[in-house]
């Protein structure tokens, strides 16, 4: 992996995956939104949740991630990281989908705990290690682990486990999308201990650019809060809606909390205004989310989700329109 492709921290946004009325991919406005977001400072995540990765074959997975790197590399982001999803029912399938992506061009994977035997595997703790371990001693790439209960059949891994997962040298962080942030307090605290970083600082200073273990909420409504409890970014859905006031509420959090009082007394004002797009953007769902984008950003951006996820209603269009168009106003000022 390229030395300058580590990973940067911050705030990051889990891409859409455009698609047309037919429910193909639209590679085009996929490549369109990668430069859009990227030119906004923020991170680029790749076929997570909101990219309806469970939804792609492996062949659409591994497009997706060649147009988007070739998106970046062709409009001045080179050196950009790029953090793909590669979970998958089975560790064997996940390594695959490891491998893929990393041959398509990713520089970072991030792995959801496979939910499909929750009613068996969600009470034997010892397999879902197993699980984590084997996907990180065979992907050729660093592997981040994404705790996301809502989409692994209830699957909440704790911060014993995580802290565990985190002494593997091929794991480089965890993203959070359980909203606890006490329980990312506990992982940061630990993960940025000495004791820690004795075992896995060199490997760390390899996979990210502060050299630290990846802690990141799942959600921009707990942006400065989370700073203040020693996380080290986030990665957040509503950054495909509004990423310039995400990146200005983190660039005002991090100054606020090194001492400059007038930024901290602009990031609370900003998170004010980001949680309550955040709530927005949760309750409207993947189908809000691309109806946003093509109702206030540009046409074709978002289009149609995959079955079973539904078509979007007259009353989420309504409060998109009402609810967000005051937010919209602000992010185009910027």
């Amino acid at each position: 992996m390229s030395a300058s492709r580590v990973w940067a921290g911050g705030p990051s946004v889990p891409l859409i995956t455009a698609m047309n009325p037919d429910e193909s991919i639209n590679y085009d406005a996929l490549a369109k939104q990668t430069v859009r977001l990227a030119k906004a400072g923020m991170g680029i995540v790749l076929l997570g949740t909101n990219g309806e990765a469970s939804h792609l074959s492996h062949e659409e997975r591994k497009q997706c991630t060649v147009v988007v790197r070739k998106a970046l590399d062709d409009n001045g982001f080179q050196n950009e990281p790029l953090l793909v999803g590669t979970g998958s029912g089975s560790a064997e399938t996940t390594i695959e989908v490891c491998k893929d992506a990393a041959a398509a061009g990713a520089t970072h994977a991030i792995v959801i705990t496979p939910g499909y035997f929750a009613f068996m595997m969600g009470r034997d703790r010892k397999a879902i290690k197993d699980f984590f371990r084997k996907v990180f001693d065979n992907s050729p790439i660093p592997v981040m682990i994404y705790n996301f209960p809502g989409a692994a059949a209830g699957i909440d891994l704790n911060s014993d486990e995580i802290n565990e997962l985190a002494d593997h040298p091929n794991c480089f962080g965890v993203k959070l999308t359980c909203a606890m942030i006490g329980k990312g307090h506990r992982i940061a605290a630990y993960t940025q201990s000495q004791e820690f970083l004795a075992k896995r600082g060199d490997a760390l200073k390899t996979q990210t650019a502060t050299g630290q273990f990846q802690v990141l909420p799942g959600f921009s409504e707990s942006t400065l809060p989370a700073l203040v409890s020693r996380h080290t970014g986030c990665i957040t859905g509503t950054g495909n809606a509004f990423p310039k006031t995400i990146r200005k509420l983190w660039d005002a959090s991090v100054a606020g909390l090194k001492g400059d009082s007038q930024a901290l007394a602009e990031a609370l004002k900003l998170q004010d205004r980001v949680a309550e797009a955040d709530w927005t953007i949760v309750k409207a769902g993947i189908p809000g989310t691309k109806y946003f984008l093509d109702h206030y950003v540009e046409k074709g951006l978002g289009g149609n989700c995959r079955l079973p996820l539904g078509i979007v209603s007259d009353e989420v269009k309504k409060m998109i329109e009402t609810d967000l168009k005051e937010a919209w106003e602000y992010e185009q000022s910027l």
